[in-house]
């Protein structure tokens, strides 16, 4: 039982990598405990703001019949000011695919993944309704079939710390298909609430294609949703593009984002997104990595919320990143 059977356990039920040492392994059962370290500063209208954080995690397996092994995955993620259970979930996994309950993270993160390509920025129009994305209460299976990779989940409902209502339940499904050729495609629907005074209604599509040739990537989404709350239906789209290129250690990635919402013909400016991203990242080795990300953000202040005219600033982060 080695790091990679590892990483695949928890690939199986979670859009995460996995970095891990193994600290125990008996030959059936194995216990593997990784994380990062990543210090983030980032600049905007001349103020540099700490994003620092810390993640670490711990990962168990254990075989319990032929063909069939137990796992279960807990990470906790801590900032300089907050602290937040990112993953906890266990399960069972055989040759037809695995399933796990607890939180995790739900089906529209394989096709997100296309896009979502920076160490920092980027991914400003590919957001996810709650179900289809990291939440508690979280019913997920994933199966491979070949080059077709298919996912599913159910959440029931769930509430946060205060109590307080997050999702009225709801489910979310993908599948993705990766070509020997370097081309993918992916597909997935979400559905979750229900048209309330006190919730919403939610629905969501995305769709996604990439190809690879040699050091280059590209990739492209396209997002189409709406909310309808107390009667009020609001229309939700949005698409992005990326590209990457490896030299050598150094990677190249950008990307173009673009969202809004509409009610009628009304335009939500809550929901308005439009930015040029570019980045840098060294990989000195699997270990340690360095980064530089800008966001070219191309809204006017009048194209944002009121009272917010930093959603129209343009940001700059540098970043150092160790993982264990």
């Amino acid at each position: 039982m080695n790091k990679k059977l590892i990483a695949l356990a928890v690939a199986a039920v979670a859009s995460t990598s996995v970095s891990a040492a193994e600290v125990f392994n008996d030959g059936t059962s194995s216990m593997a405990i990784g994380g990062r370290i990543e210090a983030r500063a980032l600049m905007q209208d001349g103020d540099m703001t700490d994003k620092s954080r810390a993640r670490m995690n711990i990962l168990g397996q254990t075989e319990i019949a032929e063909n069939v092994t137990g796992f279960g995955f807990f990470e906790h993620e801590y900032t300089t000011t907050t602290d937040e259970v990112r993953y906890g979930f266990a399960g069972i996994g055989t040759e037809f695919g695995k399933i796990a309950y607890g939180k995790t993270d739900g089906s529209l993160g394989m096709i997100t993944d296309f896009t979502d390509i920076m160490s920092y920025h980027g991914a400003g129009a590919s957001g996810k309704i709650a179900v289809a994305d990291r939440i508690q209460n979280n019913l997920a299976y994933m199966g491979e079939f070949g080059g077709l990779t298919v996912k599913a989940n159910y959440v029931g409902e769930t509430t946060d710390l205060n109590g307080d209502l997050v999702v009225d339940g709801g489910y979310s499904m993908a599948a993705v298909y990766a070509m020997e050729n370097g081309l993918a495609l992916g597909l997935g629907y979400a559905d979750q609430g229900k048209d309330t005074l006190n919730s919403a209604a939610e629905s969501q599509m995305q769709a996604a294609m990439s190809y690879t040739i040699g050091d280059f990537y590209f990739a492209g989404l396209y997002k189409d949703g709406e909310s309808k709350e107390a009667g009020v239906k609001t229309d939700l789209t949005g698409y992005e593009i990326a590209a990457a290129y490896k030299m050598g250690q150094t990677k190249f990635t950008t990307t173009y984002n673009n969202a809004e919402g509409k009610i009628g013909s009304h335009t939500v400016r809550a929901e308005n997104v439009e930015a040029i991203a570019i980045d840098a990242t060294h990989y000195f080795n699997d270990n340690f990595r360095a980064y530089t990300s800008y966001n070219f953000n191309l809204l006017d202040k009048n194209e944002v919320e009121i009272g917010k005219p930093e959603k129209a600033e343009d940001q700059f982060v540098v970043g150092l990143r160790y993982d264990f």
